[in-house]
């Protein structure tokens, strides 16, 4: 059905050629009806052809796509060409003629009718067919097609819910996603004539501005060459138009201000930015200096910048009179900044102070401010020193003093607090009476701060805990504060005037403290740890800073040298790090030690171009010894291993402890493999020896892997993974052995942790499927029971085998999801099976052991849905090992299970080790007999007495037999022959899909064959 619908949909196609032929979007043309009516009578002609390949259902009920035509004609074309469309479309129907005539012509006038309304309704909204969107195109043509469908029950009763069944799903999934991709592709094409209509426009707004403007143009390629230039661009920098094509932007640009173009420019191109505006100096042709205000835009294609656009604007008369403005401020602030007094003057005839700017600046108020009266700046000086400074200006008028003079604080307008000194003299008397006092005002805040900070300095060198001495340029104490004798333990009068090699240790030579002072003579400055002894000879260590204070000319340099006792301090750093470095149990280094001594390992033996070894050891059944002897005996015997791993390498290699029961080694100048394997065989043989716990004996082995810098990595991160890979292959191959790192390793490594990810992408999707395999009852061929089977098929890998990912799925914990949705799944299939043909079917489903052990709620789950299926319907297969697990949780579910009606197989019955007491103690319904008995059960005699055996076994036993792997008719017959109950294998079929075995085992004719 649905390639008919969509060859027919093919022809549809047609209408972009006719919307691009015909430009029925421009409203003024003269031939505006014309077109319309052509449109419309082609659009007719396609209904026609796309009519004359129709799906037909019976005859006279046609479908095609002309609802998705006149719809979409409707929309995009307009009511003429849509209504001309209809008629030819209704009149074509009618001549085809059939019990679904008339319904066929209300389709089609309704197609058209939704598109002309729904292009009214967006007009009525102002809303653009070019941007209409793909959810409105979807609610578009569903309303359409819904409407259609709804014409369809003019048919007879039963032919319209047939019609609807069979047409409904493909018209409601298909013709949407038609109406789409024309809607897009139509406004697109309408989105693109606006947008060169709009392009147009400003192309002749640009040309009508570029020659005439009073601003220079230029159009430049992205590797800034010019292209176009307008005449005023040519008149401002003095080059003609043909030489200026012939340049770059660069070599016209003044070179300081290169660097900021090239930022914003990169940034523009980069797309970061679409404009930029800067203030850029050309160089014109005469040499002279254009300042210009630029402003920087460009055209892109696909992302790609084309073609850069520049307008600029000279403001070179502009920039010279700034400069020269600034000129006249720097002059000004340069008088200005040179005077620090301000002067006043006080008329005591009017009582009147007149000040100047630089005392209002001061205050920080303006001179009309403070001149408004003598109160302004009295108000301004702090309440505690305003008394004492007006008794100081009272004592000199009245005589008592030759001149005046007070430092006091203010608080500025601003609520600053300044310091100032304040010196007058009475300048002019009348009648032996002061008339006039003149003085001036010095702000000397940092004088005060300096002096504050002087006496501040002196209190903490007095104070200060850490210890401080000055030297002289000969190294004699000159000054030291009371710190410098308590750490070093002189007296003040000791230790002045004596040098201060006095301190020196014996750790250190002569050398290493003319190598401190040639750093100071260099650098003026040294710090760092040093050792110096105090007076009762003990050392300690100390933070030494030396630092040089040039003298004033001609005087030599000191040194202000200041330490602190750090003893302490070192002692537990040297314990912390310790604690971060080493193993609190073996004393070993750890593995964050390990690391940093092995990436110094391997720098060092590229240095040398030598080689070293990496070897990764893992104790074997160390988890037995803890779990019977308990974890002390266990830390014992992890410290009796390091002593035993010390014992067998140089001093020069190194051994470390990762964690549990992993250790490394670490051989340096690996020359020889012989070597390295001497080295692996005596840890083998060491490890080996019993060990002595208590009054316990114990024993274990070692796993070794072994890598090689540089054969197998170069950094320590690859080294150490591939080194415990080869571990595991050492575990692989039957363990107290050691293994060298491969090739192979890495790429199993890699291929398994891609198989991971894709695991986890394919849970995540449910990218699986069940197939089912029937197992026939031997006495009659019926199919009562299946055996659900998990495929997978990668979408680049193929079909990936069970037996390749269900490990993969144990390890990494995706069986729990993977098994829950094969449960899931098989129950599902048996109900919808059970509800349609009435077929009572037993699926059985393989539960992974790790699975049974560790499922969690989904056992729980599992029991609540199989409680509200029949008795029966589900058989879980378990392995053999399962059984062996004797804990409470095991019995526990196998118990549940029974008592929900689940039925328990146990799978490769013969290749474990499993015995009669273990088949007696759980309730097993049914025993499988492995495949390799059964496919030589013809040829082999043993295997058929085996086979023979286990079925007079099970049914003493009360279970029933499956044999596994049945190919051949022969086969089948033997086991039938000897009472065997089910079969499963090739012969009888291949896991099939569930459609499939309904068709083969569940249909009623199927069964009768079967039966037969």
């Amino acid at each position: 059905m649905f390639l008919p619908l969509v060859q027919n949909a093919a022809l549809l196609l047609a209408l972009l050629l006719i919307y691009d032929a015909i430009p029925l979007y421009r409203k003024d043309s003269r031939y505006l009806l014309g077109g319309q009516l052509l449109s419309g009578s082609l659009i007719g002609g396609i209904c026609i052809a796309v009519m004359l390949t129709p799906w037909t259902f019976s005859p006279g009920v046609i479908f095609d796509s002309r609802s998705v035509l006149l719809c979409m004609t409707g929309l995009f074309f307009g009511g003429i060409p849509t209504l001309l469309a209809c008629v030819i479309a209704s009149l074509f129907r009618i001549y085809l003629g059939g019990e679904g005539a008339f319904i066929g012509v209300g389709v089609i006038w309704t197609s058209g009718i939704v598109g002309i309304s729904w292009r009214k309704w967006r007009n009525w909204n102002r809303q653009s067919l070019t941007h209409i969107g793909y959810l409105e195109l979807i609610i578009f043509s569903l309303l359409t097609h819904v409407l259609m469908l709804l014409w369809m029950l003019l048919l007879p009763a039963t032919l319209a819910v047939d019609v609807i069944t069979r047409i409904a799903f493909p018209v409601l999934i298909l013709f949407p996603i038609v109406n789409v991709l024309m809607g897009k592709m139509l406004s697109q094409r309408l989105e693109r004539e606006v947008t060169q209509q709009l392009r147009l426009q400003d192309d002749f707004l640009f040309r009508s501005q570029f020659n005439v403007g009073n601003y220079g143009i230029s159009i430049s390629s992205p590797e800034r060459l010019f292209l176009k230039v307008n005449p005023h661009f040519c008149h401002m920098v003095g080059y003609t138009e043909e030489e200026l094509l012939h340049k770059t932007w660069d070599s016209l640009t003044h070179r300081d201000d290169i660097d900021e173009n090239m930022f914003n420019f990169r940034r523009m191109m980069a797309g970061d930015i679409e404009r930029y505006e800067l203030e850029k100096r050309f160089i014109k042709k005469n040499g002279q200096v254009l300042h210009t205000h630029m402003t920087v835009s460009c055209q892109r294609s696909f992302h790609q910048v084309q073609l850069v656009i520049a307008g600029y604007i000279d403001i070179s008369a502009a920039k010279e009179a700034q400069q020269a403005l600034a000129v006249s401020h720097a002059e000004l602030e340069l008088v200005l900044a040179s005077s620090q007094l301000g002067y006043w003057v006080w008329d005591l005839c009017s009582d009147r102070i007149t000040n100047d700017k630089q005392t209002a600046a001061m205050l920080g108020c303006t001179l009309e401010e403070l001149n408004r009266g003598r109160q302004v700046w009295l108000n301004a000086i702090l309440v505690e020193d305003r008394m004492e400074t007006l008794h100081a200006l009272e004592r000199h008028i009245s005589g008592d003093t030759p001149s005046y003079n007070s430092e006091y604080r203010i608080r500025r307008t601003d609520g600053e607090i300044r310091w100032i000194r304040d010196v007058g003299q009475v300048m002019e008397r009348k009648a032996a009476k002061p008339v006039k006092v003149c003085g001036i005002h010095q702000d000397i805040t940092r004088e005060k701060q300096r002096e504050t900070s002087l006496k501040l300095a002196a209190s903490v060198y007095e104070n200060s805990s850490e210890a401080m001495s000055v030297l002289d340029r000969h190294g004699k104490i000159i000054n030291v504060n009371p710190a410098f004798c308590t750490i070093i333990g002189y007296r003040e009068a000791e230790i002045i005037g004596k040098n201060i090699t006095l301190l020196k240790s014996e750790r250190y030579s002569a050398a290493d403290f003319r190598a401190i002072k040639k750093d100071i003579g260099k650098y003026q400055r040294w710090q760092g740890e040093l050792w110096i002894r105090r007076h009762d000879g003990q050392e300690i260590i100390t933070w030494l800073t030396i630092n040089t204070i040039s003298g004033r000319k001609g005087e030599p340099p000191q040194w202000v040298a200041l330490f602190s006792d750090i003893t302490e301090k070192k002692h537990s750093e040297q314990v912390i790090w310790h604690q971060a470095n080493y193993d609190p149990l073996t004393g070993l280094p750890n593995r964050r030690m390990l690391l940093d001594q092995l990436y110094h390992e391997i720098q060092r033996a590229r240095r040398r171009s030598s080689k070293l070894a990496l070897l990764f050891l893992d104790l074997d059944f160390f988890k037995e010894v803890n779990d019977t002897l308990g974890h002390d005996m266990g830390d014992q015997l992890l410290i009796q291993t390091a002593a035993r791993l010390r014992e067998c390498v140089r001093e020069s290699d190194f051994v470390a402890r990762l964690g549990g029961d992993e250790f490394t080694i670490i051989l340096t100048d690996a020359i020889s493999s012989q070597g390295i394997e001497r080295v692996a065989g005596q840890i083998l043989a060491r490890i080996a020896e019993p060990y002595q716990l208590g009054d316990e004996t114990a024993y274990i082995s070692v796993s070794i892997g072994i890598t090689l810098y540089p054969d197998d990595g170069e950094v320590e991160d690859v080294l150490l993974k591939h080194a415990d890979q080869a571990m595991y292959a050492a575990k692989e191959h039957g363990r107290n052995r050691y293994h060298y790192f491969t090739d192979s390793m890495q790429q199993q490594a890699h291929y398994r942790m891609r198989l991971i990810q894709d695991l986890r992408s394919a849970v995540e999707s449910c990218a699986f499927q069940l197939s089912y395999q029937p197992i026939v009852e031997l006495k009659n061929g019926k199919v009562t029971k299946a055996e659900a089977l998990i495929r997978w098929h990668h979408p680049q890998r193929g079909q990936v085998s069970p037996a390749e990912f269900i490990p993969v799925a144990e390890d990494t914990g995706l069986i729990f999801a993977i098994g829950n949705w094969v449960f899931q799944q098989a129950v599902k299939q048996s109900a919808q099976w059970r509800e349609q043909f009435g077929a009572e079917v037993q699926i059985s489903i393989n539960k992974s052991p790790v699975q049974f052990r560790d499922e969690g709620s989904h056992f729980h789950e599992w029991l609540q849905t199989l409680q509200q299926q029949p008795d029966g319907g589900i058989c879980i297969e378990i392995t053999e090992g399962l059984l062996l697990d004797t804990n409470m949780p095991v019995s526990e579910k196998l118990l549940a299970y029974r008592d929900a009606g689940v039925q328990v197989s146990l799978d490769d019955f013969g290749t474990g080790y499993s015995s009669l007491a273990y088949l007696k103690k759980f309730d097993i319904d049914y025993l499988k007999i492995d495949q390799s008995f059964t496919k030589n059960i013809d040829s082999d005699a043993s295997n058929q007495t085996l086979c023979e055996a286990i079925v007079v076994m099970a049914h003493k036993l009360g279970m029933k037999v499956i044999a596994e792997g049945v190919e051949t008719a022969a086969q089948a017959a033997l086991l039938q022959q000897i009472n065997c109950d089910y079969a499963q294998g090739y012969f009888y079929s291949k896991p099939v899909s569930a459609t499939e075995f309904a068709s083969l085992y569940l249909q009623p004719t199927a069964i009768a064959s079967h039966s037969e």
